[in-house]
């Protein structure tokens, strides 16, 4: 009896997916658990894992191809099974629920159609280093790497990328200088373009999203700002006992405590399946990704810290999980980091509210009549207008504003 290997729809905006390549031949024995293809969806380059042991007996879908949701990749079956030529299954038969494990990384360029990705390259290179490789052009099975146990790093990369060097030689061998021939630029037409690469599908999957969100939900903001001269304090003595804790960890967790009093602001659907859970962006070069930290009720600071760093570990080496991004009922959107004092964020499309948070610095403050300067925070609430109105946000914001002027609740 053969089994399909179906397409699986992996967030509310994907209708397709790009095929990149598959990862067993036809009529090598799979495993329950084995990973069969990868998968470029609208969110991240995702590792497709077979839910049934048998042989591989038909590939159908190739590299480069796009495919719809619902449509039949390939075969499992028997060995020796000669495999039935098996229809696209329509994307609204499919169960809500695909059987199909995903594992997923930031989306890389797809390789180009019939080639196929050698298990040992995946083995000695990360996404990152891969996708390089192959924008220059660059063999890595030809390299030899200086990480650990042979794996090739960005250091390997550089001397064959500033050289403009596409084809390294064998390992062992001395790379020759390239011949740079200087030649008089010809002169530019009237009217010409520059060619422009297209968007790459991370780009065009945050495009999707925020064109989504902005179409699609009432904005308003309110902005507020919160001194922060206690969380200062605590954050300084923190760092030099406690890795990873920061001022996000401090905010996720007193916007966490702040919610349980303003559910509205939380969608119910993921208050409903495990309790408070925050979205944090992180940035990559192509655009950013959205992990999300749950039940951050029950967290304490430090547990929170801790998550925070794994997941932005997880998001920069390309070892997020499906299941790490998705579930999320409000976000947190920090770019004080930048020296930015105060911006406004667009609402992740399902959820009603985003907090942009701004840097901390010195400015003025007026303190039992006294103009004094201290170390301050500006945060601007954004709110889906449907749900709530400004009153109940802006109660939220005094909320939060009480939690982190007196943060030392937040550690108890």
């Amino acid at each position: 009896m053969t089994i399909n290997i179906i397409m699986p729809k992996l967030s509310d905006t994907m209708t397709d997916g790009q095929f990149i390549c598959w990862r067993k031949n036809v009529g090598e024995a799979v495993e329950r658990g084995d990973v069969l293809a990868e998968i470029e969806t609208d969110k991240a380059v995702m590792e497709l894992e077979s839910f049934a042991s048998g042989f591989l007996i038909k590939t159908i879908a190739e590299a480069g191809e796009i495919v719809p949701v619902g449509t039949v990749l390939g075969l499992i079956g028997e060995e020796g099974e000669l495999p039935e030529v098996a229809e696209t299954a329509p994307e609204a038969e499919q169960p809500e629920k695909t059987e199909v494990a995903m594992a997923g990384r930031p989306p890389e360029p797809a390789a180009p159609p019939g080639q196929v990705h050698e298990s040992g390259e995946h083995e000695k290179a990360s996404p990152i280093v891969r996708r390089m490789a192959r924008e220059q052009g660059i063999d890595l099975t030809r390299l030899q790497g200086s990480g650990p146990e042979g794996r090739i790093t960005q250091d390997d990369l550089l001397p064959y990328i500033t050289a403009g060097q596409g084809k390294p030689e064998p390992a062992g061998a001395t790379p020759e200088m390239p011949k740079i021939a200087i030649t008089e630029a010809p002169p530019r037409q009237q009217g010409s373009v520059a060619t422009a690469v297209g968007p790459s599908a991370m780009r065009q999957a945050v495009a999707a999203t925020v064109s989504r969100s902005w179409r699609e939900i009432p904005h308003f903001s309110i902005t507020s700002e919160i001194a922060m001269d206690v969380c200062q304090e605590i954050v300084s003595e923190l760092r030099v006992v406690r890795h990873g804790i920061g001022y996000n960890a401090l905010i996720i967790k007193a916007c966490a405590a702040a919610l349980e009093h303003y559910p509205k602001l939380h969608t119910a659907d993921a208050t409903s399946s495990g309790g408070i859970a925050i979205n944090f962006t992180v940035a990559l070069p192509d655009g950013l990704l959205m992990p999300v930290i749950k039940e951050c009720q029950r967290l304490s600071v430090d547990e929170i810290g801790y998550e925070t760093s794994r997941l932005k570990d997880k998001s920069r080496t390309g070892h997020l999980s499906a299941a790490e991004m998705s579930g999320g009922g409000f976000s947190v959107s920090n770019l004080g980091m930048y020296g930015v004092d105060e911006f406004f964020a667009l609402i992740l499309p399902g959820q009603v509210a985003i907090l942009a948070v701004g840097t901390v610095a010195d400015r003025p403050l007026v303190r039992d009549g006294q103009l004094v300067v201290a170390p301050t925070m500006r945060v601007t609430l954004s709110c889906d207008h449907r749900v709530v109105d400004g009153a109940y946000a802006a109660s939220f914001l005094a909320e939060l504003r009480r939690i982190l002027e007196q943060p030392l609740s937040l550690l108890l």
